[in-house]
């Protein structure tokens, strides 16, 4: 600026008036006049020359701080000429390839809501037209380039074999203009389309802590002017990616992968909680809404002496700086997961329809989260609920806790249980649910209680949560309590005890005559009585307050299994009027939100929440689909356990994937005119064999493990990779109805009755894919596996088909699972 000022003042000051009446100026001398000019030119040239320069300099640092523009060069290939890998994936195509998939790199936005947040792109790639043409015209459009913002970062690659065979590597080289160059990246894998992935996250991941985005994105806030490692943000990144196309077990894996690189960032844990809330995993989703809130709560010590303890209520308060959306958002979850307290019992006292496996993967999760559990909701111990139709003294409250959250509390098998086991179990539950509905309604009064009392501390979430959408929430949450105090012979509600003192919603508001279900004009009455609603968690607050009404009082929205009870629930004009309204909200809430936010709520809405489950079974929801989101069908009526039918679908894909490959393995050997194999290798085969054998026993117990389903995957891409299989395993199916029938054709074969309502063939679906999984683990539990020899390679392959064939329920032949079954059992005694 100053080079600037002075090449101004020597241009344009001598000419001015008052400059003129100097004496030099009147009456120059010939040297002087010389001199002047010589002197004036001098520094006028020298001066726009360092005004130029210093300007250019502090573009590039203006550049350098938004870092969202990138020049990536053409890749060198050092690759062998005519290698057949080049031939295939030129430098000039994979240097294309890399700009898409660095230009699609997105930052997240933490969202109250399961199911993929808002996001966003950083990085743009400079483009360099122009700079293979020749003369006037290459000068021409390095002129014009001149008037661009110029891009701070350069990457430059070089493209080379791997270290091993079937290897591929990238050398990159990312350099900040002016002062920084970092190390080359070193990035080899499998294939191109991996190395390249990884290569775009690893420049992502150097340049987004230099960058303007990590002073706003909170994700990374903590890294600004650190170094995040490459494959913190490529698991990150690929999460993300999964959840998109519905692969939750892979996504589940890398949010995992991306903690144990950055254990402390609280943003990640709350994707994992809201995944794990996707995959009905509430007892996981409790446990992890409850480890952020510790993580957040240091630096409020009122809020840390309850939450933690006396012992960390000292904390310094810049502890928990730059947490503030993350520890909302996570008190807010786990007030709701504990409103539903039917899913929460469920999972804790476990109620199993088929035998499995005693000590399976997921029931040793189950009996690790009750313990830890039981242990941190110590804190409520001191609590006045009322569970009872009298209050509870301080001394019984210890003695109520430890009954409800019983540990060890054992899984019964339905069939196998007496009468008495499962009236123990299902009033265990009741009375569990009603626990835990108070235990909600404490945490919202509470949670709204902080939230406007420090609004300056809250500033920076409003965009979150607003205090409309909570109070909404405490209906629900009265709504939600309601319904599990039902008496089950009276069908009345008993009046609970204040959760929080000075409490702003009370039964009587939604339920004026104590009795459910509750009255829809008190109902409506209540909803619009919190104002009017400007957002999407507003109004889809407000559809969940109805919706809630429109179930049953049983687990889950179905009926009550308790003795003599009258399941109670809005028929006929209500319950249309009621549907209605919520209905209406929905439409709101799609109205405000952008078009570009309605697919990544759409899984979440049209069937993972537990709240729309009977709203989803609505005339008036299916038109709601059908003009939001414009499906190319017509939209179903979706049964109540939809969300279950996508999972066992799900499962029966992965082992019948499983088993098309093995026999794709060996259908291959078969047909193999080399020569015969080594010892070394059949015992690799053998290996590969026994493995598969292991893997589906381990995921037919544990079909409702996560990680149990990511091992098989995994193993599943190793033989897909040594065998050349072209199958692969997409994600959770979407609901489709005709879909849903034409696998119970498959199951049942002709015998098979049609015309039933849609949630008797879900139920009966469900049911014959769980007994179908036990079935297979008693098979290969009877399994002999013989040595494999050269001779009876197509004896394998022709048992891995049966297998295959066993669970295909999408053949058409008019066989059923069990005509399928016996072919294999024929195959395993032979």
């Amino acid at each position: 600026m100053t080079a600037g000022l002075v090449a101004a003042g020597f241009a344009v000051v001598p000419y001015l008036p008052f400059f003129q009446g100097w004496t030099f100026v009147r009456d120059p001398k010939v040297a002087s006049v010389i001199t002047w000019t010589v002197l004036q030119t001098s520094v006028v040239i020298i001066s726009a020359v360092l005004t130029l320069y210093f300007v250019g300099r502090a573009r590039l640092e203006a550049a350098a701080f938004r870092a969202n523009q990138i020049d990536i060069r053409l890749f060198a290939d050092e690759r062998p000429e005519g290698s057949h890998d080049r031939e295939i994936d030129s430098a000039v195509e994979l240097t294309a390839a890399f700009k898409r998939i660095l230009n699609e790199s997105r930052l997240y936005t933490p969202t109250p809501v399961p199911g993929a947040g808002s996001s966003y792109d950083f990085i743009q790639i400079v483009e360099h037209a122009g700079d293979s043409a020749e003369g006037w015209w290459k000068a021409a459009t390095k002129l014009v380039r001149l008037a661009q913002p110029p891009a701070a970062f350069t990457v430059t690659g070089t493209v080379r074999p791997g270290n091993a065979t079937g290897r591929y590597q990238l050398i990159l080289e990312l350099v900040r203009v002016p002062r920084f160059a970092a190390s080359p990246l070193v990035i080899e894998d499998e294939n191109w389309p991996r190395v390249l992935h990884r290569a775009a996250n690893a420049v992502a991941a150097l340049v987004i802590p230099r960058s303007a985005y990590v002073r706003t994105n909170i994700h990374w806030a903590a890294w600004r002017g650190a170094k995040i490692p490459y494959e913190l943000f490529d698991a990150y990144q690929r999460a993300n990616h999964f959840i998109i196309h519905r692969r939750y077990d892979e996504a589940l894996a890398e949010y995992y992968r991306a903690v144990s690189l950055d254990p402390s960032n609280v943003y990640i844990r709350l994707e994992i909680a809201a995944l794990q809330e996707q995959l009905d995993l509430h007892l996981d989703a409790l446990a992890t809404y409850d480890d952020v809130i510790t993580l957040c709560s240091r630096g409020h010590p009122k809020l840390a002496r309850w939450w933690i303890g006396p012992d960390f209520a000292r904390q310094p308060r810049h502890a928990g700086r730059g947490r503030a959306v993350a520890l909302l958002i996570a008190r807010y979850r786990h007030a709701l997961v504990l409103g539903h307290g039917d899913s929460v019992a469920g999972s804790w006292w476990v109620r199993r329809t088929t035998a499995g496996a005693p000590g399976d993967a997921r029931a040793l999760r189950r009996a690790e989260l009750r313990v830890a559990l039981e242990l941190r909701f110590r804190r409520y111990v001191e609590l006045d609920v009322r569970v009872r139709p009298y209050a509870i003294p301080p001394e019984k409250r210890l003695e109520l806790h430890r009954r409800v959250l019983r540990v060890p509390a054992d899984e019964i098998v339905v069939q196998e249980a007496t009468p008495a086991q499962l009236a123990e179990y299902n009033q265990r539950a009741a009375e569990m649910r009603s626990y835990l509905g108070a235990l909600s309604q404490y945490e919202i009064e509470r949670l709204i209680a902080d939230y406007r009392r420090f609004w300056r501390r809250w500033r920076g979430t409003w965009h979150q949560l607003t205090n409309r959408a909570l109070d909404l929430s405490l209906v629900w949450t009265v709504v939600r309590r309601a319904m599990a105090d039902v008496e089950p012979v009276t069908g009345a509600v008993p009046a609970p005890a204040v959760a929080y003192p000075g409490s702003r919603i009370r039964l009587a508001d939604v339920c004026p005559d104590r009795r459910w279900p509750p009255d829809p004009r008190a109902l409506d009455d209540t909803v619009e009585a919190a104002g009017s609603r400007k957002s999407w968690e507003e109004c889809y607050n407000a559809a969940s307050v109805y919706a809630v009404a429109m179930l049953e009082v049983g687990p889950r929205g179905e009926r009550d299994l308790r003795d003599r009870a009258r399941n109670p629930r809005l028929v006929g004009e209500a319950r249309d009027e009621v549907a209605r309204r919520a209905v209406r909200e929905l439409y709101h809430a799609a109205t405000i939100s952008h078009s570009g936010r309605l697919p990544e709520r759409r899984s979440w809405v049209m069937g993972e929440d537990p709240d729309l489950v009977a709203l989803r079974g609505h005339e008036l929801f299916r038109v709601f689909e059908m003009v939001t989101f414009s499906p190319d069908r017509a939209a179903p009526l979706r049964p109540q356990r939809a969300h279950v039918w996508e999972q066992v679908s799900y499962v029966r894909q992965l082992v019948g994937e499983i088993a098309g490959c093995r026999a794709h393995f060996w259908r291959a050997r078969v047909l193999d005119t080399g020569p015969a194999p080594d010892g070394r290798t059949l015992d690799r085969w053998r290996s590969a064999d026994r493995d598969a054998w292991r893997k589906l026993a381990e995921l037919a117990t544990g079909k409702q493990d996560w990680y149990t389903r990511y091992q098989a995957i995994c193993a599943f891409r190793a033989w897909s990779a040594d065998s050349g299989y072209p199958g692969s395993i997409t994600g959770f199916p979407l609901y489709c109805e005709e879909r849903l029938h034409a696998q119970l054709r498959g199951a049942a074969g002709r015998r098979v009755k049609t015309g039933l309502d849609v949630n008797i063939v879900v139920r009966e679906y469900v049911r014959q894919c769980d007994q179908r999984l036990d079935r297979l683990a008693a098979d290969i539990a009877e399994l002999e596996h013989p040595l494999v020899a050269e001779e009876d390679f197509g004896a394998r392959a022709e048992l891995w088909a049966a297998l295959c064939s066993w669970f295909d329920d999408d053949i058409a032949d008019g066989s059923s699972a069990d005509e399928r079954r016996e072919r294999f059992r024929k195959l395993v005694r032979a």
